[in-house]
């Protein structure tokens, strides 16, 4: 401490260790930095007096930078699903009037349905179509996250709150705030959190896990699943006054096998994405294929549906996707349950090796896969990178 110089008067050196190593100069008693990695860094800063007397020791701050989560969550909506049906069906007109009605209430969404027959790009459309528009459309699927960390992700945690807690991290509600806070598959969430979550719909308000200030919640909340939750309620696993409260206005998703008009439009919206992806030149599915797939069941509904789509213009060798180019994951109509079903990049990897198999791993040539799979040599070689084929050592 200097008893000649006023504080206001003095000269700064300072440097932030683990970002600079250099110390810099300022008479300023507050200096920024901007777009900092995240990491962890010392702030370091020595006050020099007019006679040039320096202070003994650097005072230090300690200073971490952590991911922005609404930027993540923000990166994450813009990632996602277009927003948009395909489809003209009376079934499916019939769920985008019922969602545009709850779109313009501040009531909680319950969205039931099949899995993969569109309950996320649902929840989508209200946001879009709702006040909470310009805000952030945060997804919580709450069958993925662990029993004992589900009310920490919803309702954030304070420093020190569990063993892991190292610092504050905002929950998906209050990063959800202005927007809307999608809870996909309720019927997975534990009943601990459940009774929390009540207290959010009714009130409006929550604490972080390990806090004393109660928050306010600024987010429409949207819910969905594919569970029974009356069942559920019956064997003690939902709570009753928790299905009363999300269950105002229920909204069900028709499976694909009730809105058949609709499979030729979808198909052809697939087949376009997908060859696109994969720059090849798929124009149109023959008379064969549309009815192969207008009879089958599909119990994977619009998910397994993409995914046929998708395998069959990887070995479509032509403009035409034909009868043939189409795996069913279930066999025929009615038949049994279908096979692991994985992302689009594993079956394109799984396809694309197993051609490799069968060319003996040659590319070129008449006979070798590049020539197979309708594609350029180094569109092939490409794609293998990007997957990660490698050839097995001999």
């Amino acid at each position: 401490m200097s008893f000649k110089t006023r504080p206001d008067a003095m000269v700064y050196r300072y440097r932030l260790r683990g970002y600079e190593e250099e110390w810099k100069t300022t008479r300023e008693r507050r200096v920024e930095y901007h777009d900092l990695p995240i990491g962890d860094y010392v702030f370091e800063v020595v006050a020099v007096d007019r006679d040039l007397v320096y202070s003994e020791q650097p005072a230090t701050v300690k200073v971490t930078v952590v991911p922005d989560p609404r930027i993540e969550a923000l990166t994450e909506a813009l990632s996602g699903a277009s927003g948009e049906f395909v489809g003209t069906s009376e079934a499916l007109r019939k769920v985008q009037t019922q969602l545009s009605w709850v779109a313009q209430t501040d009531v909680v969404a319950l969205i039931l349905g099949e899995t993969g027959t569109g309950k996320g790009l649902a929840a989508r459309a209200v946001h879009a179509m709702s006040e909470e528009r310009d805000g952030p459309f945060i997804q919580v699927n709450c069958g993925a996250i662990p029993e004992g960390l589900v009310e920490s992700e919803l309702f954030g945690h304070e420093k020190g709150a569990f063993t892991c807690a190292t610092s504050r991290k905002l929950g998906k509600v209050e990063v959800a705030e202005g927007g809307t806070l999608f809870l996909d598959e309720i019927g997975d969430m534990p009943i601990e959190a459940q009774t929390r979550l009540l207290r959010l719909l009714e009130e409006r308000t929550f604490e972080r896990v390990g806090g004393t200030e109660t928050l306010k919640a600024e987010a429409r909340v949207i819910a969905a699943t594919n569970r029974g939750l009356a069942q559920m309620v019956s064997e003690g696993k939902f709570r009753e006054d928790l299905y009363f409260r999300v269950t105002t206005f229920p909204v069900r998703m028709p499976p694909l096998r009730e809105r058949r008009e609709d499979i030729p439009l979808l198909a052809a919206y697939f087949m376009e994405r997908m060859a696109s992806h994969l720059n090849k030149e798929v124009s149109h599915l023959t008379s064969d294929a549309l009815a192969l797939l207008r009879t089958y069941d599909w119990p994977g509904n619009i998910r397994e549906l993409e995914h046929a789509v998708q395998r069959a213009v990887i070995v479509c060798r032509g403009p035409a996707l034909r009868a043939e180019d189409i795996t069913l994951e279930f066999g025929k109509a009615g038949s049994a349950p279908a096979e692991e079903v994985v992302t689009l990049e594993e079956h394109e990897r799984r396809y694309i090796q197993s051609v490799l198999d069968r060319t003996g791993w040659a590319i070129r040539g008449p006979d070798g896969a590049a020539a197979i799979l309708g594609l350029h040599e180094a569109t092939l070689r490409s794609r293998m990178k990007k997957l990660g084929i490698l050839r097995p050592q001999a």
